[in-house]
């Protein structure tokens, strides 16, 4: 950096390197861990070279740091997020139709639904749930449809548009639930001019709004310290 060698885009260069090192310890608790381990961490928190058995540098070691610190933990906690992520969908997919449509409901009912009515199974078309959601200052009538489908079978054009021709002309909005994804096609019709707009929440989006809403997700605050002399 001081020789102008290499230009870094990130503002820390230090804890990007930090992290590089720590994928190619041998004590690396990384899930994206390198295959190849060059170093490894003293008690003191220093890292050394693998043929340094003692972990002692006198020089140009790499030492812990508050802003280190605290970036290791951004990413542990955004590793968190992605295994809740993995586990709400994992447990979706052991489900049978019927209890996926009854989770969607109760799904619905925390999301913000208002006066609900559940379909019986087989009527009305694909409508599953109906009911009335407030988006900005409107209270908007609306209509879902849950699918629990494989990973393998994506929610394609035809499902958008038969689910949109059931609902036209009498719901303001529709909504997709579905386990699995769209395919671009249908998502490309989602949104067309005229038409009911459709919303589409794929498995992942599922997961991320029920993590965001605390919808069967509780969350651990742990405070995070750091000394601010200016503050004294």
């Amino acid at each position: 950096m001081e020789r102008k060698l290499y230009k870094f885009g990130a503002k820390d260069p230090i804890a990007v390197l930090r992290v590089q090192i720590e994928r190619h310890c041998e004590s690396t608790s990384w899930t994206s861990e390198a295959k190849d381990k060059l170093f490894n961490k003293n008690e003191m928190g220093l890292f050394y070279l693998l043929t340094e058995k003692s972990g002692h540098l006198p020089i140009n070691c790499i030492s812990e740091s508050s802003t280190d610190n605290l970036y290791l933990v951004n990413q542990l906690a955004k590793k968190l997020k992605q295994s809740t992520i993995e586990r709400i969908i994992d447990h979706l997919y052991t489900l049978e139709p019927e209890e996926f449509e009854s989770f969607c409901r109760r799904f619905l009912e925390r999301y913000g639904f208002e006066d609900m009515v559940v379909t019986q199974r087989g009527r009305d078309g694909g409508i599953d749930v109906v009911g009335y959601l407030e988006v900005g200052i409107s209270q908007l009538h609306v209509a879902a449809q849950c699918k629990r489908y494989k990973k393998t079978n994506k929610v394609s054009r035809p499902d958008i548009s038969q689910f949109r021709g059931d609902i036209q002309g009498e719901y303001q909005q529709g909504i997709f639930i579905t386990t699995s994804s769209f395919t671009q096609e249908a998502q490309d019709i989602a949104f067309k001019r005229g038409c009911v707009p459709i919303v589409l929440i794929d498995g992942e989006t599922l997961a991320e709004i029920m993590i965001d809403r605390g919808i069967g997700v509780s969350t651990s605050h742990i405070p995070i310290y750091d000394f601010e002399f200016d503050l004294i």
